[in-house]
C-alpha cells in the first residue's frame, strides 16, 4: 500500500502543478481546474486498482468534494495559481486517504473471512464506500471545527 500511496502523491503533485500553471489565466482556468480534478480522481483510481470511468470521477467531485466554494478565489489573477495548487492537492490527498481506508477495510474483511466481504471488482459497492468514507471525513472535520449542518440542528 505504501508504493501506491507514493504513486498517488506523485500523481497529486503533478496535477497540482498543472492546475497552478493553468490558473494564471483568470476565469478560463476555473473549468479547467475542475477538469484536472476529475482527471486526477480517475488516475488515482487506476493507481489503487479500482476500475471506474470518468463519470465516477465527476460524480465524486460534484457530490462529495464540492469544488464550487473555491471557484471565485481561483478566478483572481494573483491568488488563482496558489489556490488552485492547494485546492487540487488537498482534494487529491483526501481522496487518496479515503480510497486507502476503503481498500484497507476490504482487505481486513477478506482476511477475517467475513460473509459480507466486498470484492474490489464490484464498482458500485466500492464507489459507495468511497463516497461514504469521504462524507464521514468531511463531517468529522466540520464537527471538530464546531460547524453543524441544518439536519443536525433539526434533530
Amino acid at each position: 500500500m505504501d508504493s501506491k500511496m507514493e504513486a498517488a502523491n506523485t500523481c497529486i503533485l503533478a496535477n497540482s502543478k498543472q492546475a497552478a500553471a493553468i490558473s494564471f489565466v483568470p476565469l478560463v482556468s476555473v473549468p479547467l481546474v475542475h477538469g484536472i480534478c476529475v482527471k486526477m480522481i480517475v488516475q488515482l483510481n487506476k493507481i489503487f486498482g479500482i476500475s471506474t470511468d470518468t463519470r465516477f470521477g465527476s460524480e465524486i467531485f460534484n457530490n462529495v468534494l464540492a469544488g464550487v466554494v473555491m471557484a471565485p478565489v481561483m478566478a483572481l489573477p494573483l491568488l488563482g495559481a496558489g489556490m488552485s495548487y492547494v485546492y487540487i492537492k488537498s482534494i487529491g490527498e483526501d481522496y487518496a486517504t479515503a480510497v486507502a481506508a476503503v481498500l484497507s477495510s476490504v482487505e481486513k474483511e477478506k482476511d477475517a473471512g467475513s460473509a459480507c466481504c466486498v470484492d474490489i471488482e464490484d464498482e458500485c459497492l466500492i464507489a459507495d464506500r468511497i463516497k461514504l468514507e469521504l462524507q464521514s471525513m468531511y463531517k468529522y472535520r466540520r464537527t471538530r471545527r464546531g460547524e453543524h449542518s441544518f439536519r443536525s440542528l433539526e434533530l
